[in-house]
């Protein structure tokens, strides 16, 4: 058939898309914000296109967990049929007259869920350059391509053994005219609700956007023919079938989305996250398609109405359960009040503590080859998992080259989120084995899996329809949640070596056989910072100033163990602590801790993402003897991501100001970064030039890096590549001569 330009416009495909794009916002809405999660848009530094990019299933990114997105993709795309259908379908009567009406609407509703689809393959092309990622490029294809066409096809077998057309309800007897009701019996009058349709009315009702032309099952152009004779309650009747077959698909979704939950402590069940989500948005798509069918004009009121109540439920005490840290007793809650802090810090406290503390850096000193030893400060940043692989390769090779002194001249290990998650590890291998320089390359791999896909898969599969699932640690109930699923794989990854309650460290500091780790989160409700330790670190709550000169200052930090001893703060778990120091927003939840009234924990970056702050303030504590007992200090800052180009913004228009009001204010890490040079000013001149020795290790991929890493919780197997390559860099290399020659 020879189409006009005007055919072609007034064809189904088209028409449906545009009813789409002038009616149906909340439906596209899901899509766009695919498309952005897909493209990293949206969710860049959460890492969020990881999980459509470079899935992983069973630990592995290749073809299988790439069909398994593509399934999902398929049962999204068939989700976003089905609501369409249910909302469109009656606008379009000549469906009803067809075999398989479903199955040719959806035909002609290809267009959108086409262009996304070759846009996501496109994008997955662009990010495993073909140099590189030439098999994943493959693999990733075709494994989207068979999944998507897999999950077609099972539709297919559904509606084809459920779906009834015209030839069902009309088999055996011929279909008269629609015509108006009967005034007497036997006159060739029927009695329907429904006049006879004349001309102006078969366009208005029958065919009210005039579609002309469809595609058919072998994708050749059909002319439309009206459906005016047939009975206005035999074409509902095939609406309404093929709605009931929606709402059982529906059922079918939720149903799925329960059972990965219930079975999420079997790897084969965990489906990679990209292929959750695209099932929630199934989810989502569904219930807006039906919000919509039944309540019309009302659709975004309820809808607004709904997110309202489920805020409200969840706020009460029978839905919000938070999250927990795991060890903690949360039966009798501590009082956070000034007056409990500045309790933790009286005179007898800092006095235990500082000697203490005292009593490790001697016995430290006493394990150093020379009498006056440089003592090393390592601070490592923040970064997801790039931060990890950094801190691990960089520290263990440093330790190799200098055959053992990094790690035997450390004192006190500082940081926030990636780069103490790969950092408290090499502590604890350091601790636990003998063979301690031979596992580097294990160390490697371990401190770099993937931890996102069992974050973000719990979120869709148990946070949302099971929030109510509890775990046993110790003697101890705790909900279950992505903070789990995180802590979970990261032991894994870790062979379990960090699931031990604080106390057990403390024997192994004291005896300064592994140097002393303070984690750092921020405290949500007042900014301030909690150091967890197995020491008793009182002397960390105020500058030295404040117990030394009499200055009445505030503290604006918390001796954890102190204020939470009633709590059973020994029995916190190493890795618990660890994730509270890594817990960034919307990819963790903040830790709840057991106090009155409640405040949570997050990630370390909130306040001090470098280290930077934490270490200054011990080394101030400790200035005397630091200067009596050592030639200096060593302070190596490792951190990635730290340099940061000055961006050019422009002019901004009325509505982009409208949009970032705060301006400097927004910006917490470059403030942290100008901040934290004035602290190292300060050591250089408490400590003196020829004592404080500053060494920075930074990883920042080059702005035209097509292979860019991003400060997620998942790396691709060329991003990690690019971070082990980036030490072999000029500037790395002389760095790391200077500091042996010191540490020598």
């Amino acid at each position: 058939m020879r189409l006009t330009p005007h055919d072609i416009y007034r064809s189904f495909p088209v028409q449906l898309l545009l009813l789409h794009l002038r009616s149906n916002f909340l439906l596209l809405g899901m899509w766009l914000l695919l498309l952005l999660m897909i493209s990293g848009a949206l969710g860049q530094q959460l890492g969020l296109q990881y999980l459509f990019l470079d899935p992983e299933y069973l630990g592995e990114s290749g073809y299988y967990s790439f069909l398994i997105v593509g399934l999902a993709f398929g049962f999204f795309t068939m989700s976003w049929n089905l609501s369409t259908y249910l909302l469109l379908g009656g606008y379009f009567n000549f469906l009803a007259s067809l075999s398989r009406p479903f199955f040719k609407f959806c035909i002609n509703n290809a267009l959108l869920p086409l262009g996304v689809f070759l846009t996501y393959c496109t994008l997955l092309i662009r990010f495993h350059p073909s140099s590189e990622g030439a098999v994943t490029q493959v693999q990733g294809l075709s494994g989207l391509a068979m999944g998507l066409v897999l999950s077609l096809f099972l539709y297919s077998i559904y509606f084809n053994l459920t779906n009834r057309d015209i030839n069902y309800y009309t088999a055996g007897r011929e279909t008269p005219p629609n015509r108006g009701p009967g005034l007497q019996a036997g006159l060739g009058y029927r009695p329907y609700e429904a006049s006879a349709l004349g001309p102006q009315m078969v366009n208005l009702y029958d065919n009210p956007f005039q579609v002309r032309t469809y595609l058919n099952a072998s994708l050749r152009t059909q002319r439309v023919r009206s459906v005016a004779h047939y009975e206005t309650d035999l074409l509902k009747n095939i609406f309404r079938q093929n709605h009931f077959n929606a709402l059982v698909l529906q059922f079918v979704t939720i149903a799925v989305l329960i059972a990965l939950g219930l079975l999420i402590d079997y790897p084969t069940f965990q489906i990679p996250a990209g292929a959750s989500f695209f099932i929630l948005f199934s989810l989502f798509v569904s219930i807006i398609g039906a919000v919509s069918y039944w309540f019309s004009e009302w659709r975004l009121t309820l809808l607004v109405l709904l997110l309202i109540l489920v805020n409200w439920l969840t706020s009460t005490a029978f839905f919000d359960h938070g999250n927990q840290a795991y060890g903690l007793e949360y039966d009798e809650p501590a009082s956070y009040s000034l007056d409990t802090l500045t309790s933790l810090y009286r005179p007898e406290n800092l006095r235990a503590d500082l000697e203490a503390t005292r009593q490790i850096l001697d016995r430290w000193k006493a394990k150093q080859p020379t009498q006056k030893p440089k003592m090393v400060v390592i601070c490592a940043s923040g970064g997801g998992l790039t931060a990890s692989l950094w801190a691990t390769h960089l520290a263990q090779s440093i330790e190799a080259c200098s055959n053992g002194r990094l790690i035997e001249s450390t004192a006190l290990i500082t940081g926030a989120s990636g780069g103490m998650l790969g950092l408290a590890y090499l502590r604890e291998t350091y601790l636990e084995s003998p063979s301690f320089r031979s596992n580097g390359l294990r160390r490697l791999d371990r401190v770099s899996r993937d931890l996102l896909n069992p974050v973000a898969f719990s979120i869709v599969s148990n946070d949302i329809f099971l929030p109510f699932r509890r775990i046993r640690i110790g003697d101890e109930r705790y909900r279950r949640d992505r903070g789990y699923a995180f802590e979970r794989a990261y032991n894994l990854a870790t062979d379990h070596l960090l699931d031990r309650p604080l106390s057990e460290y403390r024997a192994a500091e004291k005896a300064a056989s592994i140097p002393l780790l303070f984690v750092t989160p921020s405290i949500v409700e007042d900014g301030r910072r909690m150091v967890i330790s197995p020491q008793g670190v009182s002397y960390m709550m105020v500058p030295p100033e404040a117990y030394t000169g009499n200055i009445p200052l505030s503290p604006d930090m918390v001796d954890f163990g102190r204020f939470l001893h009633a709590q059973d703060a020994d029995s916190l778990r190493l890795s618990s602590a660890l994730r509270a120091n890594a817990s960034y927003p919307y990819v963790l939840p903040q830790v709840s801790l057991p106090t009155e009234p409640l405040v949570h924990l997050m990630d370390a970056g909130y306040r001090d993402n470098y280290g930077i702050a934490s270490a200054s303030r011990f080394i101030h504590v400790f200035k005397d003897w630091i200067e009596e007992n050592t030639s200096g200090v060593i302070l190596l800052q490792i951190s990635a991501f730290r340099e940061q180009e000055i961006p050019e913004t422009g002019q901004r228009g009325v509505i982009s100001g409208l949009f970032s009001p705060l301006g400097v204010a927004g910006n917490i890490l470059s403030l942290q970064i100008l901040d934290q040079e004035a602290l190292l000013a300060g050591l250089s001149r408490t400590l003196g030039p020829t004592k404080f020795h500053l060494f920075r290790f930074n990883y920042q991929p080059r702005e035209d890096d097509p292979l860019r890493t991003s400060v997620s919780l998942h790396m691709t197997e060329s991003e990690k590549v690019q971070v082990l390559r980036a030490l072999d860099e000029p500037v790395q290399q002389r760095q790391i001569d200077a500091l042996l020659q010191l540490l020598d």
